[in-house]
C-alpha cells in the first residue's frame, strides 16, 4: 500500500474510542513513506465544508442509516484524495459502505479496498463489495460466518491500529 500511492480515508464514528490512536499511527507511517501522492484523510477533522461537519461527530446509532449514508456521501464528494482510495470504517459506520461504494463509482473514483474494524456488517449485493475487504476484530474473537463465507481477509487483534497498518502494507 505505502509504495503504491493512493489514499486512505478514515470514516467518522463517534463511538470509536481508538480512532485517534489509529489516526496517529497512520500519520506516523505515512510521514515515513516515500510516495508524494500518498494521503491520509481524517474525515472528522478535514476542512471540507458544512457537509463534513454535519457527519463528523455523529454516532450512526443516532441517525437513520440512509440519512447518515447520504450525509457521509455528500461529505466525501468534497474530499480530494489520491486514488485508489482505501476506506477504514468502524462498527455501525460499516453499514454505510455500500452507499459509499455506489457514490464513489458514480463519481468515477477508484476504491482499492475497505478495512472494517469491529463491523456491523452491511449486506453483500451484486454491487458491494466491489473490491477486497479486510476485517479486524479488536473486541471479539467471534468471527462472523458472513466474513468466513465471503472469503474476506480477517484478523483478531487487541491492537487494531497495528493490524490496520499490516493490512495497508499488504501483509
Amino acid at each position: 500500500m505505502f509504495d503504491a500511492g493512493g489514499g486512505v480515508i478514515v470514516l467518522p464514528e463517534a463511538s470509536w474510542t481508538g480512532r485517534n490512536d489509529l489516526i496517529r499511527s497512520l500519520r506516523t507511517a505515512f510521514d515515513e513513506s516515500d510516495p508524494p501522492d500518498l494521503q491520509l484523510v481524517d474525515l472528522a477533522i478535514a476542512e471540507n465544508g458544512d457537509a463534513d461537519q454535519d457527519v463528523a461527530h455523529q454516532n450512526v446509532a443516532d441517525l437513520h442509516a440512509p440519512i447518515y449514508a447520504q450525509r457521509l456521501c455528500a461529505a466525501l464528494m468534497s474530499v480530494h484524495c489520491p486514488e485508489p482510495v482505501t476506506f477504514v470504517a468502524y462498527g455501525p459506520t460499516c453499514l454505510a459502505l455500500p452507499a459509499v461504494a455506489l457514490s464513489m463509482r458514480s463519481q468515477h473514483r477508484r476504491v482499492r479496498s475497505y478495512v472494517l474494524i469491529d463491523p456491523h456488517l452491511p449486506a453483500s449485493s451484486d454491487t458491494w463489495p466491489d473490491c477486497p475487504v479486510s476485517v479486524v476484530y479488536a473486541n471479539s474473537t467471534d468471527v462472523s460466518s458472513v466474513v468466513r463465507l465471503s472469503g474476506w481477509e480477517w484478523v483478531v487483534s487487541q491492537r487494531p491500529g497495528d493490524a490496520v497498518l499490516r493490512i495497508l502494507n499488504g501483509g
